[in-house]
């Protein structure tokens, strides 16, 4: 009775591992085919589905609704022409595969962006007096001080009569770092304090 026990415990232990060995072929299989078509983007193609919006009278892109051909730094390749649009009001940047599809590249790894004349690079936030949140950031000025211009959007829902209409509201915020502080420029008064 044991040895037969035995043998039928053998038996479902070496299909298992054959099931095993079968569904790791298939994925490695899987992983082969996406890195040789993904090529050296394939690390630039993992991320989230990027989610589009409803109808709005303008749009939360910087500068136009379509991708265009940009510099990217991601991490430690640079990519000289790579289809990219930034949102702004989400604060994510978004790259185009070659089958259209839209991902959303994780903030952490952008090291900087060049698009529509910008440089645009991931400001994560630290401990420092005044610093601003996290979010994607124009870099104006580079060196021991440092200018950035952040673009604020807020999405509005106007009810009129039988419509809802919805539009996005822009405003521009500029921070200045200097002496290990971060200021915020709201006008020449504020410019003028930090200086």
């Amino acid at each position: 009775m044991e040895k037969k026990l035995f043998l039928i415990l053998l038996l479902i232990a070496s299909s298992g591992q054959t099931y095993t060995q079968n569904l790791k072929q298939s994925i490695d299989s899987a992983a082969i085919t996406y890195l040789q078509t993904a090529d050296n983007f394939s690390t630039l193609y993992y991320g989230d589905d990027y989610q589009g919006y409803p109808p709005a009278k303008n749009h939360p892109y910087l500068k136009d609704i379509l991708y265009v051909k940009a510099r990217l730094v991601y991490q430690n390749v640079v990519y000289p022409e790579v289809q990219l649009r930034l949102d702004m009001y989400r604060n994510e940047l978004i790259t185009q595969t070659s089958d259209f599809r839209n991902v959303v590249l994780c903030p952490k790894y952008v090291e900087l962006a060049e698009l529509h004349g910008k440089h645009i690079i991931y400001f994560q936030t630290d401990t420092m007096p005044g610093c601003p949140s996290s979010g994607y950031y124009f870099l104006l000025v580079d060196g021991q001080n440092k200018v950035m211009e952040k673009r604020i959007l807020t999405l509005i829902d106007e009810t009129t009569p039988g419509r809802l209409q919805r539009h996005f509201v822009f405003k521009t915020r500029y921070y200045l770092y200097k002496g290990g502080v971060y200021y915020t420029i709201k006008n020449k008064k504020s410019l003028l304090k930090a200086l």
